[in-house]
C-alpha cells in the first residue's frame, strides 16, 4: 500500500472518529436532556391546607403532578379534603412532572377506643389520651382517700367506659381524688423545662397551666419555662392556675 492511500485511509478514519464524537456529545448534551427534562427543576410549593379542588390548577402552573395516598388522617384545624401532609417537602427542588404524594384531611374524624384512665395518675392519663389522639379536658378535684388519682372519666357530660368508640380529638374530663387532708399545696419548680413537661408536672401536683406568655431569651432552649407565677414553694389552693413565661429567641 502506497503512502497516498494510507494517508487517505487515516484521513477517513479521523473524519469518522470526529463525527462519532460530535454525535455522541450531541446525544448526551442535547437529545437526552430534552427527553428527560434534565436541568429543568421546580421548587415544591406549600400545599398544606389547600383544598383538593384547587390542586389541579395550582400544580399545573408548577408542572407537577400529585397522587392521593391511602393514609387517612384528621385535623380539626383544617377543613375536610385539604392537604395535611406532602412528600417531597416544601422547598425541595425536583424535576418537572414529578409526582407529589399527598395526604388529605378526612371528612369526619376517625373513631378511637376510649382508654381506661381509672386509678392512674393525672400524668399517665394525659399521656394515654395523647397516644389515642384525645385531649385532656376539665379536671374536677374531690375529697378522696386517693390523691391525684383518676376516679372517673367523662365525655360530653356523661361518664364513658373504656373501650367505647369516640371521635378522635375529643376532650375527656376527669374527676380526680384530692386526698382527705388540707387543700393547700406547694407549687413545684418548673423553670428551665419544656412547656409540655411543665404542664404534666403541674397536673400531677393538682394544679393547671394558666396564662402563657413568650419572652425573648438566648440562654434557654426554645419552649422552655423562663419564669412562673406563683413561684416555686408558694402555698396555693388545689387547682390553682400557674402562669408560665416561655423562652423564645
Amino acid at each position: 500500500m502506497d503512502k497516498k492511500k494510507l494517508k487517505k485511509i487515516i484521513k477517513h478514519l479521523f473524519y469518522i472518529f470526529f463525527l462519532s464524537l460530535i454525535m455522541l456529545l450531541g446525544f448526551f448534551y442535547m437529545f437526552l436532556p430534552r427527553i428527560t427534562n434534565h436541568g429543568k427543576t421546580v421548587q415544591v410549593p406549600n400545599l398544606i391546607g389547600m383544598h383538593l379542588d384547587e390542586l389541579d390548577t395550582h400544580l399545573a402552573t408548577c408542572h407537577l403532578r400529585y397522587v392521593i395516598t391511602d393514609n387517612t388522617d384528621y385535623s380539626e384545624k383544617h377543613p375536610p379534603f385539604t392537604v395535611l401532609q406532602q412528600f417531597p417537602a416544601v422547598g425541595v427542588w425536583v424535576k418537572e412532572n414529578r409526582k407529589l404524594y399527598l395526604t388529605l384531611n378526612a371528612e369526619h374524624p376517625p373513631l378511637v377506643k376510649m382508654p381506661n384512665l381509672i386509678e392512674v395518675s393525672i400524668r399517665q392519663a394525659q399521656l394515654l389520651l395523647k397516644n389515642r389522639g384525645l385531649k385532656l379536658g376539665n379536671i374536677k378535684y374531690i375529697p378522696d382517700i386517693t390523691k391525684y388519682t383518676v376516679l372517673e372519666q367523662w365525655y360530653d357530660g356523661h361518664p364513658i367506659s373504656a373501650g367505647k368508640s369516640i371521635n378522635k380529638g375529643s376532650s375527656i374530663d376527669l374527676v380526680v381524688g384530692a386526698g382527705l387532708g388540707t387543700q393547700i399545696i406547694e407549687v413545684p419548680d418548673v423553670v428551665g423545662i419544656p412547656l409540655e413537661e411543665a404542664s404534666l408536672i403541674l397536673l400531677e401536683y393538682g394544679m393547671r397551666v394558666g396564662l402563657t406568655s413568650i419572652e425573648k431569651n438566648k440562654t434557654l432552649p426554645v419552649g422552655s419555662i423562663l419564669r412562673q407565677n406563683p413561684v416555686a414553694g408558694t402555698q396555693v389552693r388545689l387547682g390553682t392556675a400557674i402562669n408560665l413565661y416561655i423562652a423564645n429567641p
